[in-house]
């Protein structure tokens, strides 16, 4: 019974938890240690969306930023600069309503994971 409870402990223990010995005067003793949580890579981290498309004035936008990588849920907002007048970019990354104003501006979006890792990204935006 011993034997297959040491098993259930080491079986366990190596899921989440790094199994350590310790020697204390002469006696031997097994301790649960806590694994260190894995370092993140925010390496991956990247829009998929290369470019905005021409939005047309007066008329009704609905476009997705995308990104990949990194552990989402992603969060997008405007940093510096700002869409045309009646364009909105909300935090899951899509633009929309209809622009009534003519534009060729840019625009940089800060994308962050859910992890914390961040990334900045220029777009150009015109209206026609």
């Amino acid at each position: 019974m011993k034997k297959i409870l040491v098993v259930a402990v080491i079986v366990l223990a190596a899921a989440s938890f790094t199994l350590s010995q310790t020697n204390r005067n002469g006696a031997g003793r097994l301790m649960l240690v806590k694994a260190a949580a894995p370092v993140q890579d925010c390496s991956t981290l990247t829009f998929q969306t290369e470019s905005l498309p021409g939005f047309t004035l007066n008329s009704p936008a609905n476009f997705q930023i995308e990104a990949v990588g990194g552990t989402p849920p992603y969060h997008f907002q405007i940093t510096s600069g700002t869409l045309p007048q009646g364009l909105h970019l909300n935090q899951n990354g899509k633009i929309t309503g209809k622009p009534t104003e003519l534009a060729d501006t840019t625009v940089f979006v800060l994308l962050t994971d859910s992890a914390g890792c961040t990334l900045t990204q220029a777009f150009a935006v015109r209206v026609d």
